[in-house]
């Protein structure tokens, strides 16, 4: 494979135009077509429409395509030359949703940081199904989703359960860990996150109208917490997001009276990982079971 070529254009693709990318690398604008056609007829494929009056770059749909292919190239190329340059290291990309991300895996992450064999560290935050496609295109090694498919190559293993739990803002009067029933929560002042699959909202829906649905609806966990100000206002959160928002701020938490199925979440991880894989995933799995699960 051409390398020059690929590092080309994908500085062609960055910088939006041929003078930007030989102004990146150095090169005169010559030098950057030369590559590019070199690279085109090694693969036997158009890359960049060009015509006149085209001033910014446009890639054709098989380009596209091939861009993906070459940022993957890209980092693999690099990982090699990092492994010629310093020997075999530890590398671990995590892909997870968002809530799991923000509150639960940052101690994981923290004391990975520290760990007496350095490891290569990649945080990613995705949706559960997106995640499922990482793991079997192995663009992540280990991910933590919400949802139990089934996928070709992916193992899938449940891994966490917090029961779900309201959050709301401390007042003098509110009560800590006291039962509340769905019935004594106004639905408008509600901040509505999907924590849960069909079956939290089989279950939303029993006490609360469909037709008529929260005011504010969420997807972003963070979001939730700048959001979450006044004493009126509720959410429903799994438990162990509670206890992370409490150390963050003055927010109370109560259990339900009927509540809701429990939070789950699920690991994910590829049915044939490398060696080095297992061996960074087996050191991020004893920081997981020492620190979430003890």
């Amino acid at each position: 494979m051409y390398t020059l070529g690929i590092e080309t254009f994908l500085a062609v693709v960055r910088a939006q135009s041929l003078s930007g990318a030989a102004e990146t690398l150095h090169l005169s604008q010559t030098t950057v077509s030369q590559r590019l056609r070199v690279l085109e007829q090694e693969l036997g494929i158009v890359l960049i429409e060009r015509g006149k009056g085209i001033k910014h770059i446009r890639l054709t749909p098989v380009g596209e395509e091939f861009f993906k292919l070459a940022e993957q190239w890209s980092f693999i190329w690099r990982e090699a030359k990092l492994l010629q340059a310093h020997g075999p290291k530890l590398f671990l990309a995590v892909g997870s949703v968002d809530s799991i991300n923000t509150f639960v895996l940052p101690p994981v992450y923290r004391a990975l940081n520290k760990h007496s064999t350095p490891i290569k560290l990649q945080i990613h935050t995705s949706h559960s199904t997106e995640l499922y496609a990482d793991v079997e295109n192995r663009r992540v090694d280990i991910a933590f989703v919400l949802r139990d498919l089934v996928h070709p190559n992916v193992i899938v293993t449940k891994c966490l359960s917090s029961p779900m739990v309201v959050l709301r803002i401390t007042t003098p009067t509110r009560i800590p860990s006291v039962f509340i029933h769905p019935e004594e929560l106004d639905p408008n002042n509600e901040l509505f996150m999907p924590f849960g699959g069909r079956e939290y909202t089989v279950w939303h829906e029993r006490w609360w109208n469909p037709l008529n649905p929260s005011q504010v609806k969420l997807d972003s966990a963070n979001l939730l917490f700048s959001m979450l100000q006044e004493p009126e206002q509720w959410a429903i959160v799994p438990k162990i997001v509670a206890e992370a928002a409490a150390q963050r701020g003055n927010y109370t938490m109560n259990y339900l009276k009927t509540p809701p199925p429990n939070y789950t979440c699920y690991k994910l991880t590829h049915k044939n990982p490398t060696r080095i894989t297992q061996a960074a995933t087996g050191v991020f799995e004893q920081y997981f079971h020492a620190i979430i699960k003890k």
